[in-house]
C-alpha cells in the first residue's frame, strides 16, 4: 500500500512511496501532527543517487517491524535534499553541531516545533563497527523524550540558538582574518587583486596533495570552483597577475589537478562524463553516481583550459586529452541526461543490478566496472589495453578506441542505473553556462541547440510570469511548489547570459536582465545576501536565518555566482541599486574567505576577478542582421570570455544614435567609451 509520498514529484521520495513507513513530506501539517500526538519528528534526508540511502532504505525502511516502531513513536518525514536544500542545510548544520560530522542519509530527531536534539547519518539494522543499530537509537530517543523531556527540549533550544548565531560568528571570523584587500566599490585595484590571488594560491599549495593532486588526503572530490577560478587566473593578461607569476602558478596547479581528474578513474573512460568523487586519495576508485552539477562545472573548466592551452600552443597532447574529455562528456549528456522536456536530469545512480556476465558483482558500480579480459568489438582474442585498472574493476588511463568500443558493447548488455529525472533549476543553469561557453571555445556550435532547448523549458515552465519567481524543481513538466533558492536565480541567470554571449540572440540577454532584477529584489537586503527569499517557519524556529554562505561547497556559493553574474551583465543599476554596491556586499568578505578556507574560496575569487576586469563592451548601433553576425564572428571566442557585445537597444550606457543610420561600434568599459569605428574591418583591427 502506498504512503503519502506517492503524490511527490521527487524521484527520491517516490522510491519510498511503497515503504511501510507512514512518511510525510516536509510540511507544517507533519509538525502539527507531531504536536497533537506528542511525539518527536524523525527526519530522514537523502537523494536519489545516494548509495547508503538505498542501503538504509532496504535494511530499515522496508522492514515491517522497524517501520511499525517508527510509525508508533514518531512522525516520519522524508526529504530530498536536492529539492529542499534549505531543509538539508539547516539540519546538516545541526547534525554537525551535535556529532562533529555529517553525510547522507541524514537522520535527525526533532521536537514538534522543529528543534534538533539528536542526529546521525546511516544507522545499520544491527549494531556493529562501533555503531548502534537504528532500533537502538530510536529506542533511546523515545526513552529520552518520555523520561527526560525537559533535557531534550533544552538541548534542542541550544542547537537552535547556535544555528541562529552562526552568521554573526562567520562575519566576526572573516573580519578578524586580516585587513580586507578588496571591500568597497572602487577598491578592487590591480595590485590588491594580485595580492589576494597570490595569497589564495599560497593557501591552495598548503592544502595540495602533492602525491596524488587534488586537496586533502582523504576522499577526492573534483574541486570545480577552485579550477574555474584558476582558469581565469591562468589566462593571458589575467587580472591579478601583474608580473607576480600568479598566472604561471595557476596554470600549473590547474593542469596538475585536471590530469588527476581526467586520467584517473573519476572519468568514465567508456561512456563519457565524470563520477561524483574518488573514495581513494589517488583517484583510483570512484563512487559511481554521476551528478549534473559536477559535469556541468567540469565541462566549463575543460573548455576554458583547452582554449588557453591551444592559444599558447605549448602542450598539444594535454589540450587534446582535455578536448576529448569535454567532447565525450557532452555526448554522454545528450545521450543519457536529456529529459523528454529537453532539459537535463539531475543524476544517475551509483547502484544498478549486475549484468549476466558479472553475476557476483557488487550493485554499486555494477554498470561501470569490468573484471574479465577485454575482447575487441569483433569478439576475437583479447586486445591490448592502453589504460590501467584501478581498484575494484574501475577504469583509469586513456583507452584505445577499440577497447573502449568493446567495453561499451559489454556495458549495453547490463541493466542501466536509475536516473533521477527531476529538473533542478540551478543545475540546469550551470549546464547552460557550460554548453554555451564550450560551444564557442571548442568550435561546436551545435551544442547551443541543447542549451537553448533547456533554457526555453526553464523559462516557460519554472518561471511564474506573474511574479517573476522561479521554482526549484520539476518532473515530467509538473512544477514543485517550492520557490528556488538564490543559487537557482543566479545560476539560471548566468546561464541565460552565457547563452546570449554564445548566440547573440537578444531574447536571452533580456531574460537574464529581468531575472537579475527579481533576484536582487528578493535576495539582497541592504548589505545582507539571503539564500532563501522566505525562510520556512519551521526552519526559522529551528534557528535558520536564510543568510547566504560565503563559502563554496560542491559548487561556488550562490552569493559569489550572483556577484559575478551581475558584473558580467554590465548594468549600472540593478533593481534600483548601483550594481557595484550589490557586488561589494558579497565580495567584501573575500579576503577572510581566502585566508580561512582557500579550498572553499574559488567562487569568491572568481567574483573578485570579474570585478577587477569586467567585460569590455561593444555597443553596436544600426547593424543589419548580417553586420551583427559579422561583429560576433570578428570578436570570436572573446565574446564568451572577456567581451560583451550589445546592440543599441540594450546598451547599458545609452549608445549615441547612429549618424544618418550609419553602422557604428562603441568600445566601452565602466561607462567610458572610446571613439567609435564604422566598419567590421575597423573593429577587427
Amino acid at each position: 500500500m502506498s504512503n503519502r509520498l506517492a503524490r511527490a514529484t521527487s524521484p527520491y521520495l517516490l522510491q519510498h512511496a511503497e515503504n511501510p513507513v507512514d512518511w510525510w513530506e516536509f510540511c507544517p501539517e507533519a509538525f502539527e501532527q507531531a504536536g497533537e500526538r506528542d511525539v518527536p519528528v524523525l527526519l530522514s534526508v537523502g537523494y536519489a543517487a545516494c548509495h547508503w540511502c538505498h542501503v538504509m532504505a532496504h535494511e530499515s525502511f522496508e522492514a515491517p517491524d522497524t517501520a511499525a516502531y517508527m510509525n508508533e513513536h514518531f512522525v516520519c518525514v522524508k526529504v530530498d535534499r536536492e529539492q529542499r536544500p534549505d531543509v538539508d542545510s539547516t539540519y546538516m548544520a545541526a547534525t554537525q553541531l551535535l556529532t562533529g560530522q555529517g553525510g547522507w542519509p541524514m537522520t535527525v530527531f526533532l521536537t514538534p516545533d522543529g528543534g534538533a536534539f539528536h542526529a546521525g547519518t546511516y544507522y545499520p539494522p544491527r549494531p556493529g563497527h562501533g555503531r548502534p543499530s537504528f532500533l537502538q537509537v530510536m529506542t533511546a530517543v523515545t526513552e529520552a523524550w518520555t523520561q527526560r523531556r525537559d533535557e531534550v527540549v533544552r538541548g534542542a533550544g541550544q542547537v537552535s540558538e547556535a544555528l541562529s548565531r552562526h552568521p554573526g560568528l562567520v562575519d566576526r571570523m572573516l573580519a578578524d582574518a586580516g585587513p580586507a584587500l578588496v571591500a568597497e566599490p572602487g577598491t578592487v585595484t590591480a595590485d590588491a587583486t594580485a595580492e589576494l590571488v597570490g595569497t589564495w594560491l599560497n593557501g591552495l599549495e598548503v592544502a595540495r596533495d602533492v602525491a596524488h593532486e587534488g586537496f586533502g588526503t582523504g576522499a577526492k572530490f573534483p574541486p570545480s570552483p577552485v579550477l574555474d577560478a584558476l582558469t581565469r587566473i591562468a589566462a593571458p593578461d589575467a587580472p591579478g597577475d601583474r608580473s607576480t607569476g600568479n598566472s604561471r602558478a595557476a596554470r600549473e596547479l590547474l593542469c596538475a589537478t585536471l590530469d588527476a581528474v581526467v586520467v584517473g578513474a573519476l572519468q568514465d573512460h567508456v561512456g563519457g562524463g565524470f563520477f561524483r568523487y574518488s573514495v581513494t586519495p589517488d583517484w583510483s576508485l570512484p563512487h559511481y553516481e554521476k551528478m549534473l552539477y559536477d559535469n556541468a562545472q567540469l565541462l566549463r573548466v575543460l573548455a576554458r583550459t583547452v582554449h588557453e592551452l591551444e592559444e599558447r600552443g605549448t602542450d598539444p597532447a594535454r589540450a587534446a586529452r582535455y578536448r576529448h574529455a569535454a567532447t565525450t562528456l557532452v555526448a554522454w549528456l545528450e545521450r543519457e541526461m536529456v529529459t523528454p522536456e529537453h532539459a537535463f536530469a539531475a543524476s544517475l545512480d551509483a547502484d544498478s543490478d549486475p549484468g549476466p556476465d558479472e553475476p557476483r558483482a557488487e550493485r554499486e558500480g555494477a554498470y561501470y566496472t569490468f573484471s574479465r579480459p577485454v575482447q575487441d568489438a569483433t569478439g576475437s582474442a583479447p586486445v591490448p589495453v592502453t589504460a590501467s585498472w584501478g581498484e575494484a574493476g574501475s577504469v583509469t588511463g586513456i583507452l584505445d578506441e577499440s577497447v573502449r568500443r568493446a567495453l561499451w558493447e559489454r556495458r549495453l548488455t547490463r541493466p542501466a542505473p536509475h536516473r533521477d529525472d527531476k529538473v533542478v533549476t540551478a543545475w540546469n543553469g550551470m549546464a547552460l553556462s557550460a554548453l554555451s561557453e564550450a560551444s564557442v571555445l571548442l568550435d561546436h556550435p551545435e551544442w547551443t541547440e541543447l542549451a537553448e532547448a533547456a533554457a526555453g523549458f526553464l523559462w516557460t515552465t519554472h518561471r511564474d510570469p506573474a511574479t517573476g519567481t522561479l521554482a526549484r524543481t520539476s518532473r515530467g513538466g509538473v512544477v514543485d511548489p517550492h520557490e528556488g533558492q538564490l543559487e537557482d536565480y543566479a545560476r539560471l541567470g548566468a546561464g541565460l547570459l552565457g547563452l546570449y554571449r554564445a548566440t547573440g540572440a537578444a531574447v536571452w540577454y533580456e531574460r537574464s536582465r529581468a531575472l537579475a532584477e527579481t533576484a536582487v529584489e528578493r535576495f539582497v537586503m541592504g548589505d545582507t545576501v539571503a539564500e532563501s527569499a522566505r525562510v520556512d517557519p519551521v526552519l526559522a524556529a529551528a534557528g535558520a536565518t536564510g543568510r547566504a554562505e560565503p563559502f563554496d561547497d560542491v559548487a561556488a556559493s550562490g552569493a559569489a555566482v550572483l556577484a559575478r553574474w551581475l558584473t558580467d551583465l554590465s548594468r549600472p543599476e540593478t533593481a534600483g541599486r548601483p550594481t557595484t554596491d550589490v557586488v561589494a556586499a558579497v565580495t567584501r568578505q573575500a579576503t577572510g574567505v581566502v585566508l580561512k578556507a582557500p579550498t572553499a574560496a574559488g567562487g569568491m575569487v572568481s567574483a573578485v576577478l570579474a570585478q577587477a576586469q569586467p567585460p569590455e563592451l561593444l555597443q553596436v548601433v544600426a547593424a543589419t542582421p548580417q553586420q551583427w553576425h559579422e561583429v560576433l564572428e570578428a570578436v570570436g571566442k572573446h565574446r564568451v570570455l572577456d567581451c560583451l557585445v550589445l546592440d543599441a537597444d540594450t546598451a547599458p550606457y545609452g549608445a549615441p544614435p547612429a549618424q544618418d543610420g550609419r553602422f557604428t561600434v562603441w568600445r566601452c568599459r565602466n561607462g567610458v567609451c572610446e571613439l567609435p569605428v564604422y566598419s567590421v574591418a575597423q573593429l577587427r583591427s
